[in-house]
């Protein structure tokens, strides 16, 4: 195939990348804001003009033919080498400057990282920051972020990483719920509190403790049930049960005596607790935007 036939299809080709990594043509086309119809073309097209089959595709599914699998990987490396290219072209700019995609769960991009990233985007206005605020598991590839930060006890390998911080989780409740009905010595005692859960899976009425070899599961019921912290929190502080927070989102409760810490000789175990870490693709180049944020979030959490 001559160069000016290949340089047509590198286009298709990145449109190919994306539509298996997202596994959906619709879904491709809202991230490249294009029609769907669009995304079907640029595939077609590209098995046109490599004579081959690459996928097989259903009103419900689509999967790589045995040369699609093969296409895919080297389409992606291609990929990966021109963001290399442009990490490169940036990596020794003096100034501040260009796109930052930066993905974190949404408690603590609201109750840690917002004020942080803020006050980034004032000392760095060339540099333009998009926030991806989910709680599910990013792919820095697939996702199309720069960096992600998250709360982890296992980072995530194949890719650099950068601590932080730590958060724990805490067992509180406020002075008025405690004078009630009284203040739990076990793990155990929860059974008969009024216990406020996050309830994003049913694993959520389970709390779980530890204590030197000793682990304790208690099947925990309450009147509220919540995802959202801060809600959680406000109910709590009104007297209205126990609950579990990260220690970022009941620190500034604590200090106050608006709540107490239980059962402070028990871990309390499960997820959104461990370290905070920042975890981005492994590159030859970092851009210069990259490496200014990495350092200040370093600075912000050591002070």
């Amino acid at each position: 195939m001559d160069t000016n036939k290949l340089l047509s299809l590198l286009a298709e080709m990145a449109v190919f990348v994306k539509a298996v990594e997202s596994g959906s043509f619709s879904k491709t086309a809202k991230t490249l804001g294009v029609a769907p119809s669009s995304i079907s073309r640029s595939i077609t097209r590209l098995e046109h003009s490599l004579e081959e089959k690459l996928l097989e595709r259903t009103t419900r599914q689509m999967r790589l033919t045995p040369i699609g699998q093969e296409v895919f990987l080297l389409c992606r490396s291609m990929l990966e080498s021109a963001q290399m290219a442009v990490s490169a072209a940036q990596s020794d700019k003096v100034d501040i400057s260009g796109s930052l995609r930066v993905a974190a769960p949404k408690a603590l991009s609201k109750q840690v990282l917002m004020p942080m990233i803020l006050e980034f985007t004032e000392q760095n206005p060339k540099v333009s920051l998009q926030l991806k605020v989910t709680d599910h598991l990013i792919d820095p590839i697939g996702d199309e972020v720069d960096i992600f930060i998250h709360i982890t006890e296992k980072p995530i390998e194949g890719l650099i990483s950068k601590h932080l911080g730590h958060c724990r989780l805490i067992l509180c409740a406020s002075p008025s719920y405690l004078e009630s009905f009284g203040q739990p010595s076990h793990p155990e005692d929860l059974v008969d509190h009024n216990c406020l859960c996050l309830g994003e899976s049913p694993r959520d009425r389970v709390w779980s403790f530890r204590q030197g070899n000793q682990s304790v599961p208690v099947n925990v019921k309450g009147s509220l049930t919540v995802n959202h912290s801060e809600i959680r929190r406000e109910a709590v502080t009104q007297g209205q049960g126990i609950s579990i927070f990260p220690d970022f989102a009941i620190s500034s409760h604590l200090e106050s005596n608006e709540v107490v810490e239980l059962l402070q000789n028990w871990q309390v175990t499960g997820k959104y607790q461990g370290d905070i870490i920042a975890q981005y693709a492994q590159s030859k180049y970092i851009t210069s935007q990259l490496r200014a944020f990495i350092d200040f979030l370093t600075a912000c959490f050591d002070s």
